[in-house]
């Protein structure tokens, strides 16, 4: 493994002058001509067994771009290895490039290190959020191309961790997609291509709304048999210190638009939010409504609303208001967007779906049949823009880009261990305190 992936890091070494088609399969190359003669099947691994992860490798081992072979998998739970296998086995389509043994189902917390010593190509990272920087710092380092879910960090030293591993995974040429789905999405791309071009004229307001029924498992309390570290990781997406809330968890699908539109981050943000109907015992520490200004460094402003709330109004789109015209994207199940005035509209149509797009799009990136994609900047960009105004509503003060990536604050335990003790407790009717505005400290 280390004569393989050697050579694929002096390939990548030759080729680095290049970001182009060319540089990817020069890698690729390399990094085949190790493995059995004849086969060139991209070799992956999953870490993170969840749904999300399972849908990842689905996805992956669909594409069309030539043969792939799942060969290594990761988690902390055993029981989520052998659910996902169960799961991805059940195709046909799938099972025949399916090959796991025992001996490479990995728990436990070092399930990573033993993944990434495995023969693979390619490691799809689906652990919880708070995982990812490190995970992605170890793969990069390991020499692997990546696909990583969103939001790529919960607060500002991941970030910073990802900074660092996205300088090494270019320097490396190693392919990198996030799960930002967007940016691999017709009618995304085609419309915002438009914007850039003009199209509503001079951006002068973005509404972004992720508004969902619910999420995150919420109402389950903790099992008497279960220890606080289990319980908080298995229902991760109801602690802030796993997700970073809802609106980086999710949220961050719209606030990566807004970026994307304006080319660059804004420069400080403010809002408001809480806990209206997440209370209790199995509802974890974070909000279930946000409401966020960011402002960029042109005046632009960007309002962004993310709720998980039942019975209220479910909604995700994303509009965009210049002088001369507006957009709105996402209304329908991936339907095309509208634009006002009428002259500008396009067609109504449907698109590929987008979560199969990125994988394919990642595979010509990887064998070098199509663009080199190295994505990890404004994934962790965006990210970052979401803790930003997680920040701002938690505290209920104005929150500058440059003070919150300078943050010191650190989510999460000083150890890792089944026994260790989370960074937030249960009171005892097994209800979490939540941030609270004018007394929690935005940085």
């Amino acid at each position: 493994m280390a004569a393989r992936r050697q050579a694929a890091e002096t390939s990548a070494t030759r080729t680095a002058a290049t970001g182009a088609a060319g540089a990817g399969a020069a890698v690729w190359s390399a990094a085949r001509m190790a493995h059995a003669a004849g086969d060139d099947a991209v070799r992956i691994a999953l870490i993170g067994c969840g749904n999300r992860g399972t849908g990842a490798c689905r996805e992956a081992l669909l594409t069309q771009q030539g043969p792939v072979r799942l060969v290594a998998v990761g988690d902390l739970f055993a029981d989520r290895i052998e659910r996902s296998l169960g799961n991805l086995t059940k195709y046909p389509e799938l099972k025949a490039n399916i090959d796991v043994p025992p001996e490479r189902r990995f728990a436990g917390f070092d399930a990573i290190d033993k993944v990434l010593a495995a023969d693979v190509d390619l490691v799809l990272l689906a652990t919880p959020p708070h995982f990812r920087p490190m995970h992605y710092a170890a793969a990069v380092a390991a020499g692997k191309h990546v696909f990583m879910e969103k939001p790529l960090c919960v607060d500002a030293p991941g970030y910073r961790q990802l900074a660092a591993a996205n300088a090494e995974a270019r320097k490396k040429k190693l392919s990198v997609v996030v799960g930002l789905q967007r940016r691999h999405q017709q009618n995304y791309l085609e419309g915002i291509a438009k914007i850039h071009q003009g199209a509503v004229g001079k951006v002068q307001l973005i509404r972004t709304y992720f508004n969902m029924p619910g999420g995150g498992r919420a109402g389950t309390p903790k099992p008497p048999e279960m220890s606080e570290m289990e319980y908080q990781i298995r229902f991760w997406g109801i602690f802030t210190w796993l997700c970073g809330d809802h609106l980086v968890e999710q949220a961050t699908h719209e606030i990566d638009v807004a970026n994307w539109v304006m080319q660059g981050h804004p420069v400080r943000a403010q809002g408001m939010g809480g806990r209206e109907v997440r209370k209790g015992p199995g509802n974890g520490d974070i909000w279930d409504h946000h409401c966020v200004e960011f402002e960029y460094a042109d005046g632009t402003r960007h309002f962004c609303q993310a709720r998980q709330q039942p019975g209220t109004w479910t909604h995700v789109s994303d509009n965009v208001l210049g002088d001369r015209g507006e957009m709105t994207i996402g209304t329908g199940a991936w339907g095309y967007g509208t634009l006002s005035p009428r002259e500008l509209r396009d067609k109504n149509r449907k698109v590929d779906n987008p979560y199969q797009r990125e994988h394919e799009d990642l595979m010509q990136s990887i064998r070098g049949t199509g663009p080199y994609r190295c994505e990890g900047d404004y994934g962790a960009e965006s990210s970052m823009t979401a803790v930003m105004g997680r920040m701002a509503t938690y505290s209920g003060q104005i929150v500058s880009w440059d003070e919150a990536i300078r943050s010191e604050t650190r989510l999460g335990p000083k150890e890792y261990s089944f026994d260790a003790a989370p960074p937030v407790r249960a009171a005892a009717d097994g209800s979490y305190a939540s941030a609270v505005p004018g007394i929690t400290p935005p940085y």
